[in-house]
């Protein structure tokens, strides 16, 4: 099996509604995570990011701090595929969701309390425990 290797970039994209914070979060068929897809080629992380959660939700937001990058195996189509992702916090700007109909069946901001459990991947619950950790530094929680 050919090995290949893949980069990523995305967003756990947050708001703050009546004192209360939610996330923005996205369904493919039954797995729930947050928004994120290819870095092109030359093309900043942060930048690629911004760009992917625009593509994939409708949402603009702006990068509030790096959280840092998850990495896992996968196969497909013949190829064993290495992936990083790196994963931004970022804070919503405005922009109604809007899922990108080819790659994405829904997406929703959830209450923060509730993000955990509906995350499908480890590695997502990790990247949403060290936002909770920078939003409780940011005095936004």
């Amino acid at each position: 099996m050919e090995l290949k290797w893949e980069f990523s970039a995305g967003g756990v994209v947050y708001k703050k509604e009546d004192g209360k914070v939610y996330v923005l979060l996205i369904r493919v068929k039954n797995r729930w995570s947050f928004p994120k897809g290819n870095i092109e080629r030359e093309e900043p992380r942060e930048k690629a990011a911004l760009r992917e959660v625009k593509e994939e939700t409708g949402v603009d937001a702006q990068v509030v701090d790096f959280l840092g990058e998850i990495e896992y195996w996968y196969s497909l189509h013949g190829y064993k595929i290495h992936k990083f992702v790196y994963y931004y916090l970022m804070k919503y700007t405005g922009g109604d969701i809007t899922p990108q109909k080819e790659e994405i069946d829904e997406a929703k901001f959830v209450p923060l309390e509730e993000a955990e459990n509906l995350l499908t991947y480890d590695n997502d619950k990790k990247i949403l425990q060290r936002a909770i950790k920078k939003l409780k530094e940011l005095g936004e929680i």
